[in-house]
């Protein structure tokens, strides 16, 4: 992700980051990415019908794949 595009949330007991990667103008759909914050590579995209619903999507998403501890033991 480039740095001036990203955007940082807090949810669910955790920091992430995320950004805008397309929208869909027919559906007003929106395409996001978004991983840990800090962490150098992306580990979830998803969509919803507004970026903070896509997010969110993708943060339960994430969340339920993919625990943090599992992702700091893969960064060690």
């Amino acid at each position: 992700m480039t740095n001036d595009l990203k955007k940082q949330i807090s949810l669910y007991g955790h920091d992430f980051e995320y950004m805008e990667i397309e929208k869909f103008p027919l559906s007003n759909e929106v395409r996001v990415q978004v991983n840990y914050l800090g962490y150098p590579e992306s580990i979830g995209i998803g969509s919803g019908e507004s970026i903070e619903i896509a997010v969110d999507n993708t943060i339960k998403k994430i969340l339920k794949s993919s625990p943090l501890e599992v992702i700091k033991l893969l960064s060690d």
